[in-house]
C-alpha cells in the first residue's frame, strides 16, 4: 500500500471513529464499512482530480494509467493540476462534513 492509500486509510479510520452510532459494532461490520468508505473517498478524489485536469492533458494521463507507474502518475498530477494538494484537502474536508453531517 503506497503512502497516499495509507493516508486515505487513516482518514477513513478517523471518520469511522468519529461517526456516531458505530460504537459496539462487530469488527467484521466495521471492516466492511471502512472498505466501502475508502472506495467512496477514492472515487471522489479521482473525480475531483479529473475535473481539475486540463482537457488537453487528459489523453496523456490516460496513457500514463496504462503504464501503472504510481510515481509517474503522481508527478504528472502535481505538474498539471495547479494547487492539487489544496484542492484535495478541501474535498476531504467537504466529504468529512457530508459524512458526519
Amino acid at each position: 500500500m503506497d503512502n497516499q492509500n495509507m493516508d486515505l486509510q487513516a482518514y477513513v479510520d478517523k471518520l469511522v471513529a468519529e461517526k456516531k452510532g458505530f460504537e459496539g459494532l462487530d469488527q467484521e461490520v466495521l471492516t466492511q464499512i471502512k472498505k466501502d468508505l475508502l472506495e467512496r473517498v477514492e472515487t471522489r478524489m479521482n473525480a475531483v482530480f479529473l475535473a481539475n485536469l486540463p482537457e488537453d492533458k487528459q489523453e496523456e494521463f490516460s496513457k500514463l494509467l496504462d503504464k501503472d507507474d504510481e510515481a509517474q502518475l503522481r508527478d504528472f498530477a502535481t505538474a498539471n493540476v495547479p494547487d492539487l494538494p489544496e484542492i484535495m484537502a478541501s474535498e476531504l474536508i467537504a466529504f468529512r462534513q457530508s459524512y458526519l453531517g
